[in-house]
């Protein structure tokens, strides 16, 4: 995933990091070679649409600052011969046929390059840039279902023979293949056709993310690629097979589904030099200036530890010993940052503060009670930055944690998420690569052209291929649930 200042808080804040590429086209150009050289299936660019960015810069600074996917696609699309692309769109900030004829129109340009990424989360500060009061709460999955269904019935709407330019009979384009979709749904009321052949690869793959159970339909319903952030091995198979098993159930071919979890490579010379690099991109994440109780009183994180955002990372405002008592499950506020974790603390952690010290275990290799102790600056940093796994140390050991993950069926590949430009990402693709293709886990060059090919997804029949009876059934189950 490309993210011009990296995926780690920290990142931007390393000596060597570049700040100056959000609006610099050879910087992204750059990075897509980069992926390129070490034959990713995928650039993926995204995005997302901050209502306000002097409040992001201390959470991240993924967001303050990013071209437009769209624009910035069409020049990578010239530029690059072989790698796919994804767009991020959100379904509520677009119109059905403008999204369409967009994509449709890149996966020309790109000669079947494109993927759109499904994205439905944003705040609703964001939404008010639009004119919307909000998201629209769960109505917003309602309206991405319909607007996914519109979308690939409009890039079917010109069927693939269509344009038959017949300077004989003076026919343009044979009448009979050419549809109007005349949608009236719950959302949108679409009658047209889009003035365009068929995209190449039929229909541009789907990426969506969301673990949420209305997430898990929209993924099972639609999806060609499904990431998300499991913390474990044993969390990604069982949210696997959930998703698998509800494409089944849409009548979809489960296999068709792929799983890439996002991951975020830390690679050293060594285990230690590469805990080293963790430790330095943590210390860059800003902190509450009040690190005891974050300008609060304690009954607030009382209280915050009954909520549910005791449950997410740690944002600014919420970096502090009282939210990380809260996430812990046992009071540390009378401890400094440098206190070690002992057996009698760790005994009073809860559920959470139990994984969070796992979690330091196997990124630090800080223990309680061992050669190396855990402190509670690294239980601080664990909270904060909870949620994609981390893999931490020399190449090989990068190499084989990925392997470890696709052996077990914990993923089909990954959404790879370099902390920081460019070190780690050269490394990534210049040592862990490499290894992987000797152990025959990726490709060494590319054997197919489109998006869906290097997938190994067949191109799918058009909507109106079907038999005249099949798409008139469709049609009345669509009227039904439409009302």
């Amino acid at each position: 995933m490309y993210w011009v200042n990296g995926t780690h808080w920290g990142g931007w804040r390393q000596p060597d990091a570049p700040t100056d590429g959000a609006f610099d086209f050879e910087y992204a150009l750059r990075a897509a070679h980069t992926v390129e050289r070490a034959k990713f299936d995928f650039f993926f660019l995204g995005d997302t649409l901050p209502g306000d960015i002097v409040d992001e810069q201390w959470r991240t600074t993924h967001n303050t600052g990013r071209l437009e996917p769209f624009t910035l696609a069409s020049q990578l699309a010239l530029q690059t011969s072989h790698i796919g692309i994804v767009v991020t769109a959100h379904p509520t900030y677009y119109d059905p046929y403008i999204l369409a004829r967009l994509t449709s129109s890149l996966d020309h340009l790109s000669g079947g390059r494109l993927a759109w990424n499904v994205v439905l989360g944003a705040s609703d500060v964001a939404a008010r840039n639009f004119g919307l009061a909000d998201l629209g709460g769960a109505s917003r999955y309602e309206r991405a279902d319909e607007f996914i269904e519109v979308v690939k019935r409009l890039w079917d709407s010109i069927e693939d023979d269509a344009y038959i330019q017949d300077k004989e009979s003076g026919h343009f384009i044979d009448d009979a293949k050419i549809h109007r979709l005349n949608w009236k749904g719950k959302h949108f009321s679409v009658e047209g056709t889009l003035p365009l052949r068929r995209p190449p690869q039929g229909h541009p793959p789907l990426l969506y993310a969301g673990a949420s159970d209305r997430s898990r339909e929209l993924s099972a319903k639609w999806a060609d690629v499904n990431f998300t952030g499991p913390r474990s091995i044993a969390e990604s198979i069982a949210f696997n097979e959930d998703v698998r098993a509800r494409a089944a159930a849409f009548g979809r071919d489960p296999e068709d589904v792929f799983f890439l979890p996002g991951i975020t490579p830390i690679i050293g010379d060594t285990r230690a030099a590469a805990v080293a690099i963790y430790d330095r991109l943590n210390a860059a994440i800003p902190l509450d200036d009040d690190l005891v109780l974050g300008g609060r009183d304690r009954a607030h994180w009382d209280a915050y530890a009954a909520s549910p955002a005791a449950n997410f990372p740690l944002g600014y405002g919420n970096r502090n010993l009282g939210s990380l008592s809260a996430a812990l499950g046992a009071d540390v506020t009378d401890l400094g940052l440098d206190a070690e974790v002992t057996a009698e603390l760790a005994a009073r952690f809860g559920e959470k503060g139990r994984r969070l010290l796992e979690q330091v275990e196997t990124r630090t290799d800080r223990t309680v009670g061992g050669g190396d102790r855990a402190r509670v600056r690294d239980l601080l940093y664990a909270a904060i930055i909870d949620g994609f796994p981390l893999a931490i140390g020399t190449a090989e050991h990068v190499a084989d944690t990925l392997q470890e993950w696709f052996e077990t069926g914990a993923a089909d590949g990954f959404n790879v998420q370099s902390p920081y430009l460019w070190g780690q990402l050269d490394r990534f693709a210049d040592e862990v690569v490499p290894i992987l293709q000797r152990r025959g886990l990726q490709r060494t060059e590319y054997t197919a052209d489109t998006f869906r090919g290097h997938l190994g997804l067949a191109r799918p029949a058009g909507y109106y291929d079907a038999p005249v009876g099949e798409v008139v059934e469709l049609d009345e189950r669509r009227e039904a649930a439409a009302g």
